[in-house]
């Protein structure tokens, strides 16, 4: 069993030694702010702080772990998320990069009414990249749930940012 771990961690340490001399690879960090409308049952906005960071694989693909600051000013609450992020490039010209994004995670609400509460977190998105900074807009949905009950907050978000 040991051989066979062994062989399969060699293997896996070839392919990716392999691409990284094909493809190159980078790090990539990024910072958007941004303000999400709620839509749906449990509508609220939020004020959006994210942080991005990872790598650029090649020209056409990047991932990276991600955190941020959610407020709902509405509820005067906070929710701290902590996601990946995959994302696909589409490099039209140099200066001008379109990209579709997915972040899944998980949101932990820190203040005094909803502390204990947490759950999944996913936001699909689409946006453009022009020198360094970013433009997207999508589609997040926050759920909150504590002993078995639970709801679902959803929004449009859009965010503006650097990469850099």
């Amino acid at each position: 069993m040991k051989k066979f771990l062994l062989t399969l961690i060699l293997a896996f340490a070839s392919v990716f030694n392999c691409m990284a001399q094909v493809m190159p690879v980078k790090y990539q960090g990024e910072i958007g702010f941004g303000y999400s409308i709620g839509v749906g049952t449990c509508a609220t906005g939020r004020a959006n702080v994210h942080t991005v960071q990872g790598a650029k694989i090649g020209d056409y693909f990047s991932a990276g772990v991600g955190t941020g600051l959610d407020y709902y000013h509405e509820l005067s609450d906070l929710i701290i998320p902590v996601y990946l992020n995959m994302r696909g490039y589409y490099p039209l010209a140099k200066n001008f990069i379109p990209f579709v994004s997915l972040d899944l995670g998980y949101g932990i609400g820190v203040t005094k009414a909803i502390r204990g509460h947490s759950g999944f977190v996913w936001s699909p998105s689409v946006g453009f990249r022009c020198n360094k900074f970013k433009l997207q807009v999508g589609y997040t949905s926050q759920r909150l749930s504590e002993y078995g009950f639970g709801f679902n907050m959803n929004a449009i978000q859009i965010m503006a940012g650097l990469v850099f």
